[in-house]
């Protein structure tokens, strides 16, 4: 594996983290000596005798920074390299880290092995060899062996860990979220997202999650354990780490040098050589069940089911994560937490006039307001409390036909209707009208407190308290399509982006409503009948396309990301909404089955809920 420079020791992490530096600043949190846990490392079948077994936390100085490792360099059978402090497995790929390493409690910890022989006579290493296993959090009392008592490490649990971490890890030894309370929290998400996905104690794939609602690729990440398996079972020289790594480059074209590395890059490009990679599964390959056919992509996605969310529409995530979702034909509410668990119950919330609910936005104390297209020519907005209980018996009045929403910087909710838009104060009194022609557009705030919505015409609106509107030209919806949905999204620099369900279509234009996509607009990727439109902290635009039951992807100049089919996965139906969560997760609603699908760690991490001010940021 290449060797990077020497990683960050916790009191390294205290000096560039300023403890102690100023009296307002709290005192970094004790490093507690941790316990023994123990487990082996695998290469398929084989265990992997020598490799180096470090065990590194993330770090959370910003995104990209060094990982930081944990052992004891003192510790007897302890040695140093470039990538930071090991220990060697023994002759059945055992490992023992009792009393060897200490952690701050709340650190999120994983474990990386490289090289060592598989199996292999005459040949002491696999230098192309890497492997992770991520641990999850570090006790109160830094004892390990009450959670992980036994860790297995192998090609599933590789491939498990870097596409839940792939939002914060730019490579085995860089993985880092910011340190804000959103970021922490997006990452110790990512962490405990691994255990949904494999057994790191046996080192299995599953079916399901633990609630039993969650529909798990079990095939497909046993395939890319499959792939994996040619090249740790062999050297960097041989025909399995060639093909690996010539097919997984990075986004600059950079191929590989080691096998996390080379899951990473897929990760970050599952639509990259597809087919060839999949050669590298063989017939006999030791994970299983398998696919039987190269995939149109290497996304992994889970779909999640509620018995009682009929017709699910446009969601929003709050600041923790967890996933609100409006249910148009069972009149219900449905809040699924970070791993897709449940957490309303099976008949979703309901009461507070729910009516055809069609959209949500999350407010600064995580109340979902839901905007409902019913009743009949008299829409109304919804509020809930965090906790799902209705926050008024009666609903607010809106509009004769209403759609999306937002806020404001200061807690006003701006919603777009057929004909005009609607702003309600935080106490849900009617504080303006502005006469629009938007029918069912998008509608977003920008930083100072300017509304923007389209309309018929080719229009796009921009209004501002408390009666400014001012209207400009874009050449991408249909000029008269009184049925046209045209979802709206802000990126970080204030550009608007927009796309049209006739045209197959994505606009953009400028915070002065200067048009900056070509005549007809932005085309390719996928793009069909799109129905939502996300932007995540990296500034990539994501759009769900209805009658292809996929998703596509464009660079922030509009450039298509995504190949001529999208992303695609199964359980996808009818997708409309599209969200992405504080872990880089992107999440679809699929309308046309009772269900959300979540594509892991496909977008780069996004600051929750969206506000005016955070569009297109990471937390």
């Amino acid at each position: 594996m290449r060797r990077l420079p020497l990683l960050l020791s916790i009191s390294a992490l205290a000096v560039l983290t300023g403890c102690g530096s100023t009296p307002s600043q709290q005192a970094a949190p004790a490093s507690v000596p941790g316990q023994t846990i123990e487990g082996k490392i695998h290469g398929g079948n084989q265990p992997i005798v020598g490799a180096h077994i470090y065990l590194f936390a993330a770090n959370n100085i910003g995104y990209r920074a060094p990982s930081i490792s944990l052992i004891n360099p003192h510790f007897p059978g302890v040695a140093t390299d470039s990538n930071g402090t090991y220990l060697l497995t023994n002759t059945s790929g055992g490992f023992n880290l009792g009393g060897a390493y200490s952690c701050i409690p709340g650190q999120q910890l994983y474990i990386l092995a490289t090289t060592g022989n598989p199996g292999l006579h005459g040949i002491s290493n696999n230098d192309a060899l890497a492997m992770l296993t991520a641990l999850g959090a570090c006790p109160s009392d830094g004892n390990l062996a009450e959670t992980v008592p036994y860790i297995s490490i192998n090609e599933l649990t590789t491939v498990a860990t870097i596409y839940a971490l792939a939002g914060f890890m730019s490579d085995p030894i860089h993985v880092s979220a910011a340190l804000s309370p959103g970021s922490i929290q997006g990452l110790a998400n990512a962490f405990a997202t691994v255990n949904t996905l494999v057994d790191i104690s046996t080192g299995t794939s599953l079916a399901q999650n633990q609630q039993g609602n969650g529909v798990l690729p079990q095939a497909k990440l046993d395939t890319l354990a499959n792939i994996l398996a040619p090249c740790i079972n062999s050297t960097s020289q041989t025909n399995g780490c060639a093909t690996l790594f010539n097919n997984a480059k990075d986004s600059n074209g950079n191929a590989p040098l080691d096998t996390a590395t080379a899951i990473l890059n897929i990760a970050h490009n599952p639509a990259a050589n597809p087919a060839a990679l999949f050669t590298l599964a063989t017939a006999n390959a030791p994970f299983q069940p398998a696919l039987t056919a190269a995939p149109n992509d290497w996304t992994l996605a889970i779909t999640f089911y509620a018995a009682n969310m009929a017709g699910p529409y446009y969601p929003a995530f709050d600041s923790t994560g967890n996933l609100w979702v409006p249910a148009y034909a069972s009149n219900t509410l449905t809040k699924f937490d970070p791993f897709g668990n449940i957490v309303s119950g099976q008949s979703g919330f309901t009461g507070g006039g729910l009516n055809q609910p069609y959209s949500v936005a999350i407010d600064s104390s995580d109340n979902p307001w839901v905007v409902n297209f019913g009743p009949f020519n008299a829409s109304t907005v919804s509020k809930f409390l965090s906790n799902g209980t209705p926050a008024t018996a009666t609903p607010y009045p809106c509009s004769t036909t209403c759609f999306f929403s937002a806020f404001d910087t200061v807690g006003n909710l701006w919603i777009s209707a057929a004909n005009r838009t609607i702003v309600l104060s935080p106490a849900g009194a009617h504080l303006a009208q502005f006469t629009t022609s938007a029918y069912n557009s998008g509608i977003v705030l920008d930083p100072s407190d300017n509304a923007w919505t389209l309309g018929l015409g080719a229009k796009l609106y921009r209004l501002t308290l408390p009666s400014t509107t001012s209207v400009f030209n874009e050449s991408v919806t249909s000029s008269s399509a009184t049925t046209e949905l045209i979802p709206t999204a802000l990126d970080a620099t204030g550009n608007t982006w927009f796309v049209s369900s006739k045209n197959n279509a994505l606009g953009k234009s400028d915070p002065s409503g200067k048009p900056l996509s070509p005549a007809g607009g932005y085309t390719g990727g996928g793009l069909n009948s799109p129905g939502g439109i996300a932007i995540d902290g990296a500034n990539t635009i994501w759009i769900t396309n209805r009658n292809t039951n996929s998703i596509s992807a464009f660079t922030n100049s509009g450039a298509a990301i995504t190949p001529s089919t999208g992303y695609t996965a199964d359980g996808v139906s009818g997708p409309r909404g599209i969200a992405i969560d504080p872990s880089g997760n992107l999440w679809v609603t699929n309308f046309t089955y009772n269900s959300v699908t979540e594509f892991l760690g496909i977008a780069a991490p996004t600051a929750t809920p969206i506000t005016a001010s955070t569009h297109g940021q990471r937390p």
